[in-house]
């Protein structure tokens, strides 16, 4: 079993020294930390850990549902770790348990003594993404339904003379309950949910679609071309079978933050297209300059949109321009 798992470690080896794809982990990489910097990763690890027990709408736009979803499961984690702790105590007292108690929190210590020396020492932050925890998350599972065996077993905590505030199979019915409604927090998409959400951004797009859109964006890595794969499944989804309502997408490429290539890809393509037309600028990271092409930005305030930093164009006919210019003259 070593030998196997460094193998399949030293594979990885050539793909860490030569940086593969190291553009797509850019947003990890914090090697310049100052001052509370430095302990962010700690406080980002234990929100992490915290989801791991139990999951209420903290990611609800509603700020009083956030607020106190998140003081719940704080309160629940200061309350059910004790709980926790002194099980896996008793199990190691017990001689035919104790090996597999000890092997899997060596792993869970392990793991993450290794997210903070990949974080500190290597300057690549994987405590910013909880998802990353999943390496040692079914370790961790395992350890609380081991843990919460001993309260349940009331002869065992007689014994060890481990009495919890709110005791026996009470404290296990009521972590087993958070447990479902966490999961029915992620199963509706109250918890957990993506960064991207393409469905608020199209329900925006779809509320403009009386005359033709193009959505453009910035492109770099194929992490780009995942976020507007997003946007037309979803807009499939909306529009169904009438594809001529449908907008249009360029990726304009662009190398590096503050190149004019994007600009300059998007201002051609513009003047190929017919007006009147909706200009929709999605995670644009370039400079935008529209007057030329007579678009202007649409001036009403929208909802802002997670993953998708968006700005509307109202692009009418070049024509209109050139005659409003000569009245003026005139």
């Amino acid at each position: 079993m070593v030998a196997g798992t460094l193998a399949g470690g030293l594979i990885w080896l050539p793909l860490i020294q030569h940086g593969y794809d190291s553009k797509l982990t850019e947003w990890i990489k914090n090697s310049d930390r100052m001052g509370i910097e430095w302990i962010a990763p700690i406080f980002q690890a234990i929100a992490a850990w915290i989801t791991m027990l139990s999951l209420l709408p903290v990611e609800s736009s509603q700020l009083p549902i956030a607020i106190v979803s998140g003081l719940v499961m704080i309160v629940f984690f200061i309350w059910g770790l004790p709980i926790l702790g002194s099980g896996v105590k008793v199990i190691l007292q017990q001689s035919r348990s104790r090996i597999g108690i000890q092997i899997l929190g060596g792993f869970v210590l392990s793991a993450i003594a290794i997210f903070f020396i990949i974080t500190y020492c290597l300057g690549i932050d994987l405590t910013r993404g909880a998802r990353y925890n999943f390496v040692y998350f079914p370790a961790v599972i395992v350890l609380v339904g081991a843990s919460l065996a001993v309260p349940w077993r009331q002869s065992i905590l007689e014994k060890s003379g481990y009495t919890p505030g709110f005791r026996g199979k009470k404290a296990v019915a009521l972590i087993l309950l958070m447990g479902l409604v966490s999961g029915i927090t992620v199963v509706c998409n109250l918890g957990y949910q993506k960064y991207y959400r393409p469905d608020l951004l199209v329900s925006l797009i779809k509320q403009e679609s009386q005359i033709p859109a193009l959505i453009a964006t910035t492109h770099k890595t194929h992490v780009q071309t995942g976020e507007i794969m997003g946007i037309a499944w979803e807009l499939k989804r909306k529009f169904g079978k009438n594809l001529a309502a449908i907008p249009q997408f360029l990726l304009a490429h662009q190398e590096y933050k503050g190149s004019k290539t994007a600009t300059v890809t998007l201002e051609k393509t513009l003047s190929k297209m017919n007006r009147p037309l909706n200009l929709w600028l999605v995670n644009f990271h370039a400079p935008v300059e529209l007057e030329a092409q007579n678009c202007l930005a649409d001036s009403q305030a929208k909802p802002s949109v997670d993953g998708y930093e968006y700005q509307l164009y109202r692009c009418l006919e070049l024509s209109d321009r050139n005659s409003d210019s000569r009245h003026n003259q005139s």
